[in-house]
């Protein structure tokens, strides 16, 4: 039976989740409520509690397995969501696989703690440490609650691959954090880079024990840990959210004649010796501008030793890494890659004053990233 995420389940105003309220009322969000409405018609709610959840405490969790949902079947799978664990079941030339949606939450309270898009200014050093330790914790916690659960212990899992498909809403700018600590931390290995004397990148693997955190320490190599053969692969994800569900409905038919959308960020570039990512910016729908897809921006991480390996490219991510052999290989499905974005959202704005924030966000990201 079909779900409306916009039904009124009783809740009074003060219980709803703040950016499920801009999703519900604000102009700037028309184009993702019209795609929404119209996704919502094949989505089912096997635990009865999906829509209250997306309105109020669980908005960030449950937009993400929506985003999965969609996702999943714009690549090409039969989704099956009969059972309530894991959450989706897909099928695909002939293959079942599970897949279970994961996300890094903050710290319990309360309240409502809606994300924010921007993080707190840190320096060089905190950047790193948040690399190599703070994400590799935040986001191993609740992999690691998750292969406690044993999934593959159902009847419904009997021979199946099953994997987990992560988002990081930890604290305030997690989704601008890209794919490589998580794949530090799966894979317990760190990288080392530098240029020879010919320009040429070298790139070093090393093997990484631990990631620590104020007082938590974790083992590295997710993969490795007892019982982690269950687990299939680990998909990252940073675009499973209400922006994504806006620019698709900006970029087609959903199109809202009074929006406009500015997306800027970080990309993958495409020369085998850089060290840097390449800037981007761009107008969401502008006719000059290639579309964006379901799947970009995310990253399936196979594991070498699962029980139940995934074929390679089956399962539709965006980008495959492997570890063969001790080094890692890594497919591209689209050239375009993204590492991390914002989306502005102009309503009734005056073309100047959208102009006026594409060229800072050219001269800014140029000069960090420049060509």
């Amino acid at each position: 039976m079909a779900i409306d995420l916009f039904a009124d389940t009783g809740k009074q105003e003060s219980e709803l989740h703040p950016q499920y309220k801009s999703l519900r009322d604000l102009p700037g969000y028309a184009p993702a409520r019209s795609l929404i409405r119209e996704l919502q018609k094949n989505f089912s709610d096997p635990d009865g509690n999906f829509v209250e959840q997306f309105q109020t405490f669980g908005f960030d969790a449950r937009t993400f397995e929506f985003f999965l949902s969609v996702m999943l079947e714009d690549v090409g799978h039969e989704v099956d969501r009969t059972h309530d664990r894991p959450d989706f079941l897909i099928t695909k030339d002939g293959l079942t696989a599970a897949v279970e949606a994961v996300t890094a939450n903050p710290p319990p309270n309360s309240m409502i703690q809606p994300y924010t898009n921007l993080p707190k200014g840190g320096s060089v050093p905190d950047a790193i440490e948040h690399l190599e330790q703070t994400i590799p914790v935040r986001l191993g916690s609740p992999l690691y609650s998750k292969l406690k659960k044993k999934y593959w212990t159902l009847p419904q899992m009997q021979g199946k691959p099953l994997i987990l498909a992560i988002q990081d809403f930890h604290t305030a700018g997690a989704l601008l954090s890209t794919s490589t600590g998580l794949g530090r931390y799966l894979y317990g290995q760190g990288q080392k880079w530098w240029h020879d004397e010919d320009g040429n990148l070298v790139i070093e693997g090393h093997a990484l024990t631990e990631h620590k955190l104020g007082t938590k320490r974790i083992p590295s190599g997710y993969f490795n840990q007892p019982d982690a053969e269950n687990i299939s692969a680990v998909m990252f994800c940073n675009t499973g959210t209400v922006a994504k569900f806006n620019r698709m409905g900006q970029q087609d038919k959903h199109r809202h004649k009074r929006v406009r959308m500015i997306r800027s960020g970080t990309c993958y570039r495409h020369d085998p010796n850089a060290a840097l990512p390449a800037a981007f910016v761009y107008e969401v729908g502008a006719p000059e501008e290639g579309k964006e897809t379901w799947r970009e921006g995310t990253v399936l991480f196979h594991n070498p030793n699962a029980l139940h390996p995934l074929p390679s490219e089956w399962f539709g991510a965006a980008l495959e890494d492997e570890l063969v052999g001790g080094e890692r290989i890594c497919t591209f499905a689209e050239p375009f890659l993204p590492y991390a974005s914002i989306t502005q959202i102009f309503e009734d704005a005056p073309l100047a004053l959208v102009q006026e924030y594409v060229d800072m966000q050219v001269r800014v990201l140029t000069s960090i990233f420049p060509e």
